[in-house]
């Protein structure tokens, strides 16, 4: 007869060993690479769904330019009912969401639209004469924070931590006919690109341009949304920051 050999108890210990570490090496990238998609996916979505309502906007209210979406601060800095009239006229009414919600924030209005796909939408205005709106976008809402949205280090400087991870800088300023709105001017909802002057990698990221720049020694670090959409709505391979 011949003889029948199995494996050892050390033979199948050893091979799940092996198992587990290379499990443990490649399962980190795989989510990163999983989360990195999801995201990807997620902006050049809301960049779709926004851009759409705008248009469907523009049959009812007109060129987006001539919109007015001014709102001003009364004596004590209160923020006044035309901020959130503005916003419902000309965005609120064209989108489909689950719920829409105001903020407290340093702007006048702020309000955090949940989209239906679980993302989250934030629209702040602020007091200005360019029509300004700025936004951020966060692909998954359970990580959208008041706090870190609105964060103010302990010089009283502005802060945002969450962007470039977990949100993600866009804009709408088709009446800003500055030079600091020469990507923005007469467009739609826009990656955050104030005051670029060249839409390239380099300037995008450079260390001491800008606190907007998409690097790990700024502030702000709007300018991600823009790196991301430069290279093809794709996460560079070299991007300074893991999405959440």
């Amino acid at each position: 007869m011949k003889n029948k050999h199995g494996f050892t108890l050390a033979e199948v210990l050893i091979t799940l060993g092996v198992i587990g570490v290379v499990a443990a090496i490649t399962m980190p990238t795989l989510m990163q690479s999983w989360r990195n998609k999801e995201v990807e996916s997620k902006l050049q979505k809301i960049y779709s769904i926004m851009n759409q309502a705008i248009t469907l906007s523009e049959v009812e209210n007109g060129p987006k330019e001539h919109w007015n979406n001014t709102c001003t601060a009364d004596d004590e800095g209160a923020r006044l009912d035309d901020c959130k009239e503005n916003f419902e006229k000309y965005f609120l009414k064209y989108l489909k969401y689950l719920k829409a919600e105001e903020i407290e924030s340093s702007g006048l209005y702020d309000i955090v639209i949940y989209m239906n796909d679980g993302s989250a939408l934030v629209a702040k205005y602020n007091q200005n004469v360019n029509n300004n709106v700025d936004f951020k976008y966060y692909p998954n809402a359970k990580n959208f924070n008041v706090t870190s949205y609105s964060g103010i280090d302990e010089n009283g400087q502005a802060t945002r931590p969450d962007v470039g991870t977990v949100s993600f800088a866009f804009m709408f300023a088709p009446a800003c006919e500055t030079v600091e709105c020469k990507y923005h001017y007469k467009k739609g909802f826009e990656p955050y690109a104030w005051h670029v002057d060249e839409y390239t990698k380099e300037e995008l990221t450079q260390t001491g341009y800008s606190n907007y720049t998409c690097n790990i020694n700024s502030t702000l670090k709007n300018y991600c949304t823009a790196l991301i959409r430069l290279n093809g709505w794709k996460i560079p391979q070299d991007y300074p920051f893991k999405v959440k």
